[in-house]
């Protein structure tokens, strides 16, 4: 089992705002291009996906370190 410390939670609480913000401007500057509803979608998918993929190596990269 993982036990998190106070700086690791500190750490995926900045990490998850950094997302949302990145995901409300991507999507407030797509509204000012008007882009279409398939470029909204294109580009909240790719920062979506990197953004999971980033979390994902994070917490197995603890989790390695951690044994």
């Amino acid at each position: 089992m993982i036990v998190w410390s106070p700086g690791e939670i500190a750490v995926f609480s900045a990490v998850g705002l950094m997302i949302v913000l990145k995901l409300w401007t991507v999507w407030h500057v797509s509204i000012k291009a008007k882009a279409n509803r398939e470029g909204k979608m294109i580009f909240l998918g790719l920062i979506g996906g990197l953004a999971l993929f980033g979390i994902g190596a994070k917490v197995y990269i603890g989790s390695m370190m951690a044994l």
